[in-house]
């Protein structure tokens, strides 16, 4: 080896350990870079020379920067943000259904209804008292109000789930369109020597968002561009280009969103979708709060109906037949008072018979304990406490699951950061060491040099 050769491989191991040096520096300074993958210089040897019967290494190289990273580890944690999302979605807007149905202000339907029957009971025992007819059309009127106002918010709630939709599409077009673009750079600069990690870092980081917003499948073609497919084959990403989504009122649906492709309208993503905060809010709009939303319907019309027709047998304060006490109605958001009672409540029909008893209001009191729900096999009240427990267990399910999917999810972000994440520790004893091959190639400069000396003097 000549020494001017020997100058050449110490410039190479100056360079080489110069740029390993960087690249822990960068690992170190990154340490807290949400989504950031570890990298490590890769040395390489460059060059040889044949030594009698051997070979001798003539300098190195940075072969390639690696990126530390597990893909089946990244498969895991999109999967498991599916999960997450779903759960998240579910347990947010269930905890302001439990809200609409607090009982513990004493201002819920169970209260409202033990009042309201307590108050036919009251009027039974003095069926001519104006003081008790009025206090039984201010409790029935408080009651129809709590029915009305627990559909609205109900409804409201809904409308919240529909808003959500709309803004998750909007991100998982704005995370798709950084998929393409992510690519096609990507594309551009890839060596295979590692000059796209940290581009990779960022599309892994909208793949992640992707997938807590819907599921999805993904395969890397050999250009290094992820292409993504919705579960049943359609293209989401393929390359640079997107498949962007939108929403559309169906009015078969109150008018609530579908969920389509931008370029075609018809064909509808819901049974598509299955996990993710799409699939959640999509379950909880269309089945669970429209599940809760016919419990409710079905008391309020019950209670309408039972009332209605016992009322109509008795007698009012002029002996004649009663009439509705509350407007006809099948849905809580329309349940009223009779616009008849309201104007006089000397028509509340609180006789059994023409002789001005209170039979008729006592018998209507005593619905408290009818069993009218469930085919005959419950009260109205016990039917509402049902109701409302059914409430609390799906809130107390998804609590379960959204705690149970955070702890899978913290082991798999921990195994990540095992393997991906940056130990400031071990960066420092690389930084150590490539610091030492710095300094003795820095030596063999040094070496070098005085060989070169040597050389020209002996010429002299």
């Amino acid at each position: 080896m000549s020494s001017i050769s020997l100058l050449n491989t110490a410039r190479e191991g100056l360079s080489s350990h110069q740029t390993a040096i960087n690249l822990t520096g960068s690992n170190i300074t990154n340490v807290n870079t949400p989504g950031y993958t570890r990298q490590v210089a890769v040395f390489s040897s460059l060059g040889c020379v044949n030594v009698g019967a051997g070979q001798v290494q003539l300098g190195v190289e940075i072969e390639k920067i690696g990126r530390v990273y597990d893909r089946f580890l990244g498969v895991q944690i999109n999967d498991k943000m599916n999960d997450l999302g779903y759960s998240k979605a579910k347990k947010g807007i269930l905890e302001k259904v439990e809200i609409i149905f607090n009982e513990s202000d004493g201002d819920g339907i169970s209260e409202l209804l033990d009042k309201f029957w307590s108050s036919w009971e009251d009027l039974s025992a003095n069926p001519s008292g104006i003081v008790e007819r009025h206090a039984l059309v201010s409790a029935a009127q408080n009651l129809a109000s709590v029915f009305r106002s627990s559909s609205d918010e109900l409804v409201s709630v809904q409308n919240d789930a529909n808003t959500e939709i709309s803004g998750l599409i909007g991100q998982a077009n704005s995370y798709m369109s950084d998929i393409a673009d992510l690519n096609m750079k990507i594309g551009a600069m890839r060596t295979g020597k590692g000059d796209a990690n940290n581009l990779r870092d960022k599309r892994d980081e909208a793949l992640k968002g992707l997938a807590e917003i819907f599921d999805f499948q993904y395969l890397e073609d050999s250009n290094g561009a992820i292409n993504v497919f919705l579960p049943n084959g359609m293209p989401l990403v393929m390359g640079d280009r997107i498949w962007e989504l939108d929403v559309e009122p169906n009015p078969a649906n109150s008018s609530f969103y579908d969920v389509v492709f931008k370029d075609d309208t018809t064909a509808v993503l819901h049974d598509t979708v299955t996990k993710g905060k799409l699939a959640g809010f999509l379950e909880i709009r269309d089945t669970k709060i429209a599940n809760y939303l016919d419990d409710l319907n079905s008391l309020a019309a019950s209670i309408i109906a039972e009332v209605n027709n016992r009322h109509q047998l008795g007698y009012d304060m002029g002996q004649n037949l009663g009439g509705g006490f509350f407007e006809p109605a099948t849905e809580a958001e329309n349940m009223r008072v009779s616009s008849d009672i309201l104007e006089d409540v000397n028509k509340i029909a609180a006789s059994e018979t023409v002789n001005g008893d209170g039979g008729n209001a006592e018998l209507i009191g005593a619905f408290k304990d009818g069993l009218f729900m469930n085919s005959g096999t419950s009260t109205f009240n016990d039917y509402y406490a049902s109701f409302v427990g059914k409430v609390g267990q799906d809130l107390a399910g998804e609590e379960r699951g959204l705690d149970h999917h955070t702890n899978l999810m913290n082991q798999l972000v921990n195994k990540r950061e095992g393997i991906s994440g940056v130990s400031i520790d071990e960066e420092m004893t690389n930084l150590i060491k490539y610091q030492f091959g710095y300094n003795s190639a820095a030596r063999l400069c040094n070496v070098a040099d005085e060989l070169i000396d040597t050389l020209l003097n002996l010429v002299r």
